[in-house]
């Protein structure tokens, strides 16, 4: 069933890498020359992730010509106009921001200062400017895996005066570009990766189960519930992981995707309402709102909140055929005789943790007398995960599990004071579920009062796929040109002596040339004679197709673990001639790939072997 009406748009170009801060160039040049302000935050100005984007940005066109640090962790409106004044008095054409939440907040609103001058007061609301009102152009890279506001056209700023914090919304604040490095994430203290985490998991699972959602946010949502539940843990235990903090971006990525489409309820309701009034940062706020918020709602959404349960890797009930014979031989339930009764399998379902209701439910999905009750039981086992997922975040990185350990210490004196600015918060009206004030009162006082323990993890509770750590990438391989000709011209003779490869490419007919970098060398290989030869250094013919690499990413390439094509997107590597035919190659060179790094064993080498 679709909604009656949604849009959806994304003008945000979004590039993902590891390391592609380190070659951007070709990515900017479109936006011409520029005077840049770079946004960020003191932390990050004294660390890698700051220089390493003015290293990034040196060889183009755009020019940094001053930097704004100042942003705190809930950027204010006086930060806001800090930023824009600096910005101002260097006339700035763009903005780059590199930093979490606030910092990228911080950007958009001062980018509206810079355009459209007054006080930041009367821009305060939604959808202000008009369509054909133009801001600056912004670039945002992100160092925290939560907010997703790289790709949202929301910002809050905090108004410390009267304890609250004011929203903002403009389809201008989307960037032009918005950069994707998990290198940039991997010095993110365990605490904040399971704090911003957590924010991005909130985007998800209630740009899910609000009022407004669709088609587009809801696929978004989903698999970004699958990425980030499935990588926390890892992402927190394994920091150096880049794998895991690149599903923990990209699921943030589309989770600020998600809810930018379909909002966020009653968890943001009620964590913005802590945060303006006892200063809880947001992301750890959402973290204990989280499971409090879906158990009010779930009566409502029962179907989604069983869908979010699937995601967060909690099986829910299906129509499978198999099922009555399972049940019937005895292998799930007690009984080996019959099937028991629709009460027995409640009073045995209700004792078994979320993973066994998972397994349990998959089992007896298609008999309907117990379906629809299956399936509740299956989502109420998914609040259960994110309760489960709170503990052993808390295990890993001492996250507080409640909001006393958060930092509030005055015994909820200004409880009433939450109440009302929650139910006063603008996420409420897209709740599933109208929110009740009593309810609010009863949530927060339970979070303060609540005394769950930190859950043991162990490596079994990791995402398999991060069990092994990431290969970390090889840099300066080749010492000198010397020792590029030596490995790889011998390794391209060993190919045209190879029975099978040999003749493969002889067949081709092509002259492919390669031209490395770091250290300098070029190769090349002809095909066009009755003999396939192989070039070192200059070459008097011309060749058909010329290939411009890094002599480190040649070396990754034999390995058969790099892309080519994503290569040549990225501008990796730049081809020049017949490229389609030469592509066509790959299924031919693929039994290199095994012949390369044993190769290299053989010359005294492994230690140049990726593994």
């Amino acid at each position: 069933m679709l909604p009656e009406y949604f849009e959806f748009t994304l003008p945000t170009k979004v590039l993902y890498g590891i390391g592609i801060l380190n070659n951007i160039g070709n990515s900017v040049k479109h936006f011409g020359e520029r005077r840049a302000i770079l946004v960020t935050d003191e932390v990050l100005a004294k660390v890698g992730p700051v220089d390493k984007v003015k290293k990034g940005f040196e060889n183009t066109n755009i020019n940094i010509v001053c930097m704004y640090d100042k942003v705190p962790p809930n950027s204010t409106l006086k930060t806001v106009e800090d930023c824009a004044t600096l910005a101002k008095a260097e006339n700035c054409d763009m903005i780059i921001a590199i930093g979490g939440g606030s910092v990228i907040d911080t950007a958009k609103v001062a980018n509206i200062l810079l355009v459209k001058g007054g006080n930041l007061e009367d821009h305060q609301g939604a959808y202000l400017l008009d369509k054909n009102e133009e801001l600056l152009p912004t670039i945002f890279i992100p160092t925290t895996a939560g907010t997703g506001s790289e790709v949202t056209k929301v910002a809050v700023i905090a108004d410390p005066d009267h304890d609250v914090k004011l929203p903002f919304a403009e389809d201008q604040f989307l960037p032009k570009m918005a950069i994707l490095d998990p290198e940039v994430t991997a010095s993110m203290p365990g605490k904040l990766t399971a704090a911003t985490g957590m924010d991005a998991l909130t985007h998800a699972i209630e740009a899910y189960v609000d009022k407004e959602w669709s088609p587009a946010s809801d696929a978004l949502a989903l698999h970004a519930i699958r990425l980030i539940s499935d990588s926390i843990l890892q992402a927190c235990a394994h920091p150096e992981d880049l794998q895991a903090r690149g599903s923990m971006l990209v699921g943030s990525f589309l989770a600020g995707v998600a809810f930018s489409h379909s909002m966020v309820g009653m968890a943001h309701g009620i964590s913005h309402a802590l945060g303006g009034v006892y200063h809880i940062p947001h992301g750890l706020a959402n973290a204990l709102v989280l499971p409090e918020a879906m158990a009010y709602n779930l009566e409502h959404e029962t179907e989604r909140f069983a869908d979010i349960a699937m995601a967060l890797g909690v099986t829910f009930p299906q129509m499978i055929q198999e099922s009555q014979s399972v049940l019937k031989s005895g292998c799930l339930l007690p009984s080996t005789e019959k099937i028991p009764s629709a009460e027995a399998i409640r009073s045995w379902f209700g004792t078994k943790t979320h993973k066994a209701r998972g397994t349990a439910a998959k089992a007896i999905g298609s008999l309907g007398f117990i379906d629809q009750w299956v399936r509740k039981q299956a989502a109420w086992a998914g609040v259960e995960k994110i309760r489960t997922l709170n503990r052993q975040l808390a295990y890993l990185t001492q996250m507080p599990l409640n909001l006393k350990d958060a930092g509030i210490d005055d015994g909820l004196a200004k409880l009433e004071q939450v109440a009302d600015t929650a139910m006063e918060d603008g996420s409420m009206l897209y709740n599933p579920r109208e929110p009740e004030r009593a309810k609010v009162v009863e949530i927060v006082k339970r979070l303060y009062e609540t005394t769950p323990e930190p859950l043991p993890v162990t490596e079994a509770d990791m995402r398999p796929a991060a069990a092994k750590l990431a290969a970390k990438e090889m840099k300066n391989v080749f010492k000198d040109a010397e020792m590029l000709y030596d490995v790889l011209t011998e390794f391209y003779d060993l190919l045209k002596n190879d029975p099978e490869i040999g003749p493969a490419l002889s067949r081709t007919n092509l002259c492919i040339q390669f031209v490395y970098k770091d250290p300098d060398a070029v190769i090349t290989i002809d095909a066009r004679g009755d003999e396939l030869l192989v070039h070192k250094g200059e070459f008097e013919g011309k060749p058909e197709v010329t290939m411009n690499m890094n002599a480190d990413f040649a070396h990754k390439f034999w390995h058969g673990k790099a892309n080519l094509v994503s290569a040549l997107t990225r501008r990796q590597v730049v081809a020049k001639g017949n490229v389609p035919k030469t592509i066509k190659l790959l299924p031919v060179l693929k039994p290199a790939y095994a012949l390369y790094p044993q190769f290299l064993r053989d010359k005294g080498l492994g230690n140049l072997v990726i593994s």
